[in-house]
């Protein structure tokens, strides 16, 4: 049985949406830094993959948390282009 942080992979994926229509830098040290900012700003949600309850939970989470995260994901996105870690 392994744990999974379900709004880690739900972050990642719609940080990947959004930043294919943002023109903005997409190196990995700006990526790492949006979904960082992201994620301290939305519940951690654990779930087990035991017995494949993954995906079925999975789908409740992004439906009852998806206006959160659209909003987690935008602003994080906004910071760190304001504020780049690099130069």
């Amino acid at each position: 049985m392994a744990l999974v942080n379900v709004m880690e992979m739900t972050v990642k994926e719609k940080l990947e949406e959004i930043l294919k229509n943002e023109n903005c830098c997409k190196c990995e040290r700006c990526i790492e830094d949006m979904t960082a900012l992201a994620l301290n700003k939305l519940p951690t949600k654990y779930v087990s993959t035991h017995n494949g309850k993954l995906f079925s939970k999975l789908n409740s989470l992004v439906r009852q948390n998806g206006v959160d995260i659209n909003i987690a994901v935008a602003e994080a996105i906004s910071c760190v282009s304001k504020h780049p870690s690099h130069d």
